[in-house]
């Protein structure tokens, strides 16, 4: 007797991990009762990770992450051209906007930072000042700016004067016809623009968000156990008979009264 039993019991297991293997298988249609079953189950988990990866990451950009400082200086192109018409004043601002782009690739050189290292004592050589100063030109416009990123606000605010003061000289040497006004000088930053503190803890919040829900979802698909009766259904496409009621739960006085009085008994 004891033998069928264990028999049959083999069968029924067979047949539902044969169903769950095939079901690994296959795209399987999640209905959103499952979806909010697993957050449910798995709510702490993934507050808890979401908010450690957050925690994490506020803890390394505020103190490994190194801070940079950013400030700019505006410079104008003037021509000397001598205009009389509209036409002509046209044709001197174009070609004033077209001297950009040339200012530019001239002030973007190993002798204009030599130059600027200089003024600042080589403090910085030049290969360093190259990778801390950019320049963008400002579209439409007459106008272009130079960049200076560095550690230091006061660093940056120093950098900024020196190139206000070599710039002019070295695109006076160059053209005679064409010389930079300051529209700008340079200012000392007051706080940090690198790293964002803020984003990359939004960032890593999701992150954390995203990693503990694809767990959860893996760890309970990988899950062979039956977690409600339809899944039986589903599953084997067996009606349900009987169910085996939780004894150890029932044995608690205060769940029996709560089942008896759900089902009027």
């Amino acid at each position: 007797m004891g033998f069928c039993a264990d028999f049959y019991m083999t069968i029924i297991w067979w047949l539902f991990i044969t169903a769950k293997t095939k079901r690994s298988k296959v795209l399987m249609e999640i209905s959103f009762k499952d979806i909010t079953r697993v957050i449910k189950k798995n709510i702490v988990f993934i507050l808890v990770v979401s908010c450690l990866f957050a925690i994490i990451s506020v803890f390394v950009t505020t103190f490994f992450i190194q801070k940079t400082y950013t400030s700019s200086v505006k410079l104008y192109v003037e021509t000397n051209y001598n205009t009389s018409s509209a036409m002509e004043d046209n044709q001197s601002v174009n070609y004033a906007k077209n001297l950009v782009l040339t200012y530019i690739e001239l002030l973007d050189s190993n002798t204009f930072y030599s130059e600027v290292s200089k003024e600042l004592h080589e403090k910085y050589t030049a290969s360093h000042l190259k990778t801390m100063i950019k320049f963008e030109s400002i579209e439409d416009t007459e106008v272009f700016k130079a960049i200076v990123v560095s550690p230091s606000p006061y660093e940056s605010k120093e950098i900024g004067d020196s190139i206000a003061k070599i710039a002019p000289k070295i695109i006076a040497n160059v053209k005679d016809n064409a010389k930079l006004k300051i529209v700008d000088e340079a200012d000392t930053p007051k706080a940090p623009t690198s790293p964002n503190v803020t984003r990359n803890t939004i960032i890593a919040f999701l992150g954390g968000l995203i990693l503990a829900l694809i767990i959860s979802f893996v760890r309970d698909f990988l899950d062979v156990k039956i977690k409600y009766n339809e899944e039986m259904t589903t599953i084997l496409d067996l009606p349900i008979l009987a169910a085996i009621p939780d004894f150890e739960y029932f044995s608690n006085q205060k769940n029996a009264n709560k089942y008896g009085n759900r089902y009027g008994k």
